[in-house]
């Protein structure tokens, strides 16, 4: 009896292992890795405008019929040429005027003077002005336009000073002399803010003064016998014993 029950017992046990070794271990379960979060929406860079070219300043287109102009506003316009320059005696203010110190010699007078500024004509007729700013007080001061072509030919009107001409001190002065002969026409002023103009035209050279803008007071005329090849400003002392100051406002040149 004893030894069937252990017989039975030993038969359980062993049918136990072996279904305990038929089960297949259980394989690691693989841990789930962290799912990365979606991108974020990045917006779509725009196109960078390219830098524009800063434009360069053009010079502004001349009115019709004017050939030249100067303000006198921060610098000298291309096309003058100065004759006997001295930088102490002449400068541009701030407010736009060039001021010229006027010296002892006179192109009229030593044919040579400082400070002279030319510019060349174009063939034709033409009318130039000038808006200036004097006072005048001893013999000869003068601020003068001038049209030029050597000591033997020239015109030339001034605001200046002359006690011992017909206008007994402050006046208008139209000179000239063509081919050696000379002549003048004077007028009495004592204003210091005034207008000079010179024309010629149809082989006639005019000279006109004013006290107001474009109320022209005909000065002087005389026949022009050959072409003017430069016109110019200046300001000079002839020798007086104080300096003349001269401002001029605008310098122009026109066709007629």
């Amino acid at each position: 009896m004893k030894t069937k029950n252990t017989y039975f017992i030993l038969a359980v046990v062993l049918l136990v292992l072996l279904a305990c070794q038929s089960v297949s271990p259980a394989t690691p379960t693989a841990v789930p890795t962290a799912t990365s979060l979606p991108p974020t929406n990045t917006s779509v860079p725009t196109n960078t405008a390219l830098p524009t070219e800063t434009p360069k300043p053009t010079n502004t287109p001349l009115p019709a019929g004017v050939i030249f102009r100067d303000d006198f506003s921060g610098e000298l316009q291309s096309g003058w040429e100065w004759q006997n320059e001295n930088p102490d005696k002449w400068t541009l203010t701030d407010d736009g005027w060039l001021q010229i110190i006027g010296e002892h010699d006179s192109l009229l007078g030593e044919n040579n003077q400082n400070n002279l500024l030319w510019y060349t004509l174009p063939a034709g007729d033409f009318i130039i002005t000038a808006h200036l700013k004097t006072k005048p007080f001893e013999n000869f001061h003068q601020a003068t336009i001038y049209i030029y072509e050597d000591p033997e030919n020239y015109v030339a009107i001034n605001r200046g000073y002359c006690d011992v001409c017909s206008t007994g001190g402050g006046g208008f002065y139209m000179e000239y002399k063509i081919s050696g002969q000379w002549g003048s026409y004077t007028a009495t002023t004592k204003t210091e803010d005034v207008y000079l103009k010179l024309e010629s035209a149809n082989n006639t050279i005019s000279g006109y003064y004013a006290t107001e803008p474009d109320n022209w007071v005909r000065l002087g005329r005389f026949g022009n016998y050959f072409q003017f090849k430069k016109v110019g400003i200046g300001v000079t002392n002839v020798r007086a014993s104080n300096d003349v100051v001269g401002l001029f406002d605008y310098f122009e040149i026109t066709q007629p």
